[in-house]
């Protein structure tokens, strides 16, 4: 992604666009600094997006990419071929982002499936939690010995389970890696009742990625400021780890109204391009 004097925000991929030129063309109006490639959209994939190509494209344009892997991605399923499967597509998209210069990768750590009984609902991978954390465990122990030669930062996000017990001993797990990264969605953790904030404090030193959106008593990737999210606060915490952030909201309008927003209340400063 390249490293800037000041704070780096970025723009998530937009569906309402069919294009990477259009979502370039938002980037630039809006004086941003990067944008993050969301492989869940078959125009962002390694097949789609020639990575020589899309390297002289960034190069050309000052504009950065992160990479959003598919949010399908199950890393400790069951059934070895499936968990190998998946393994090898996160490789084939490590090695595209690095020839792309690319150096942060966004996923998700998929918490499996539950069964609903009258009273409650209990997760499979909390059933069978050794299972469960030794296959995310050799899963991930191939992933980061990867990381580290490609030199990329590969950085799960918080997605309203980061405060479940068997999540917490995962991630207990994997922290000791070397190459263990974080995203902070502030948006999710807002919308777990911040019961998420704890568990990313204490893991504060491997934060690489925030996504920032508000959220509302109706819903998260909600524009900046319309919701209970300490937005300042986050930024400061961003500037402090030198983070890259995502204006994660999922329209122009509301990318356009959140920009405006942090301008009026002079959180600007310290992310213009120039």
């Amino acid at each position: 992604m390249g490293a800037w004097p000041y704070m780096k925000l970025g723009m998530p991929t937009l569906i309402e666009f069919g294009s990477l030129e259009q979502n370039v063309g938002l980037c630039r109006e809006l004086g941003l600094h990067f944008i993050e490639l969301n492989m869940n959209l078959p125009i962002f994939t390694p097949e789609r997006l020639d990575a020589k190509r899309l390297r002289a494209w960034a190069q050309d344009s000052g504009i950065g990419f992160t990479i959003h892997l598919p949010e399908e991605l199950d890393l400790s399923s069951f059934h070895p071929s499936i968990r190998k499967g998946h393994i090898e597509r996160c490789k084939e998209s490590m090695a595209w982002a690095a020839a792309v210069g690319v150096t942060v990768l966004n996923m998700h750590l998929n918490p499996g499936i539950y069964f609903t009984l009258p009273k409650r609902k209990v997760w499979i991978n909390e059933r069978y939690e050794s299972e469960f954390v030794s296959a995310l465990d050799e899963s991930y122990s191939e992933l980061y010995a990867l990381a580290e030669s490609l030199q990329l930062q590969l950085c799960i996000e918080n997605t309203y389970n980061f405060h479940l017990p068997f999540v917490r001993s995962a991630l207990e797990r994997l922290q000791s890696y070397t190459a263990f990264r974080l995203t902070w969605d502030v948006g999710h953790d807002a919308k777990a009742g911040f019961a998420e904030e704890p568990v990313l404090l204490a893991y504060r030193d491997r934060i690489r990625h925030m996504h920032l959106h508000d959220c509302s008593a109706a819903s998260d990737h909600q524009p900046l400021y319309t919701g209970n999210v300490p937005i300042g606060d986050r930024l400061r915490l961003a500037r402090d780890l030198d983070l890259g952030v995502i204006i994660e909201v999922k329209t122009a309008e509301a990318l356009r109204q959140s920009v405006h927003a942090l301008r009026d209340r002079g959180e600007w400063m310290d992310c213009k391009r120039t």
